[in-house]
């Protein structure tokens, strides 16, 4: 990746935290770089992915500590963990968890770099809906405070306002007035289950239609209602008091964050499709 900017008048941690990631990254793929310790380097060790501008006399000493504080967020996220081996086992040196391998591995979106994370949904879906900006980043936030139910709970609320704003403007598309009276019936119900099955029953049709609509999205029908029955469903189980306290691995919600993105996009090229097709 180009050089990030740091200002360290105005220090900003989301450019450490992708800096750091993307220098673990490529340590994990040629470890002869050999970064197994917080050095006191003066900012040398990241000359590959900082950039300071304008240059200030204490670049270094700012970025340090900044280095420092991310470091202890990934330490509590368990990405980093103290210690290189038995005859180095305390801090300064540090290791990869195998839990921290597998965040290294993810391709554009990353749930640990929360900016990053936003900013790249924003650059892939044309213009995103607000209330799903703001659940969809209280979720990121509490996930990588450790606060995973709170994370999943969020993300379904997220994933509800994708699939209502799909279905809005489905209703008016629809081009069986008995199909249309149906579905509005099924939108004035509280209960989302027989509207999720009627928009993938919908949709599937559309796509086995021959011949198949010009810029129908391949596989609509999976990657929307699929994934949202599945954030719904866990969103439900955690969300409804049960006799047992709820569970959730740190594994799991880090896979549904890696998945909404691609349940988002394909909701709204649905979208985009719907305004001049009807089905």
């Amino acid at each position: 990746m180009a050089p990030l900017n740091f200002d360290a008048a105005q220090p900003d941690l989301a450019v450490v935290r992708q800096a750091m990631l993307s220098r673990l990254r490529d340590n994990e793929r040629n470890p002869s770089q050999g970064w197994r310790q917080l050095e006191n380097d003066r900012g040398e060790g990241f000359s590959p992915y900082i950039t300071f501008d304008p240059r200030r006399h204490n670049d270094a000493e700012v970025l340090g500590v900044c280095v420092i504080d991310v470091f202890w967020e990934f330490l509590t996220q368990g990405i980093v963990a103290p210690g290189l081996n038995t005859s180095n086992p305390g801090l300064p040196w540090f290791h990869l968890t195998h839990y921290g391998r597998s965040v290294l591995t993810e391709g554009e979106y990353t749930p640990h770099d929360r900016d990053g994370y936003l900013r790249r949904l924003a650059e892939r879906v044309q213009s995103v809906d607000g209330t799903v900006l703001a659940y969809l980043a209280e979720s990121l936030e509490t996930f990588t405070r450790g606060n995973l139910v709170a994370s999943m709970v969020m993300l379904g609320v997220a994933a509800e306002r994708v699939f209502d704003l799909l279905c809005e403007s489905i209703v008016p598309v629809l081009q069986d007035p008995k199909e249309a009276a149906t579905f509005s019936a099924l939108l004035d119900r509280y209960a989302m289950k027989p509207k999720v099955d009627w928009v993938h029953d919908k949709l599937r049709r559309v796509y086995e239609s021959k011949p198949r609509p010009a810029g129908f999205p391949e596989n609509a029908n999976l990657a929307v209602t699929a994934i949202y029955d599945l954030i719904r469903s866990q969103r439900n189980d955690l969300g409804h008091p049960s006799d047992q306290p709820p569970r959730l691995s740190r594994g799991d919600a880090h896979a549904n964050l890696l998945i909404f993105p691609r349940y988002y996009e394909t909701a709204e090229a649905l979208r985009r499709f719907l305004v001049g097709n009807r089905i």
